[in-house]
């Protein structure tokens, strides 16, 4: 496996991760890319930090850039309002 495919899950695990809805956007980006560091060390997988913060601003990007779009921004925010 490719190192972009192991951040991608590296990322999706530590998004995944239910506790960090409550927190603050600096706390919860910390969170993220601490939990991103150890699953990339448990899985033995070599990534330098600023490897890890640029993939994290690249999928925050993808998620403004998603909710620019009215439609789903619509759809996104009744979901999460329903929960």
């Amino acid at each position: 496996m490719d190192k972009q495919e192991m951040l991608r899950k590296a990322y999706t695990n530590a998004v995944d991760n239910m506790v960090i809805a409550g927190l603050d956007n600096e706390v919860c980006y910390i969170v993220i890319r601490e939990s991103m560091k150890l699953y990339m060390q448990g899985h033995g997988c070599e990534v330098t930090e600023s490897e890890i913060v640029k993939f994290i601003k690249e999928q925050v990007a993808v998620l403004h850039k998603a909710l620019e779009n009215e439609e789903i921004a619509a759809n996104f925010t009744l979901k999460f309002n329903d929960r």
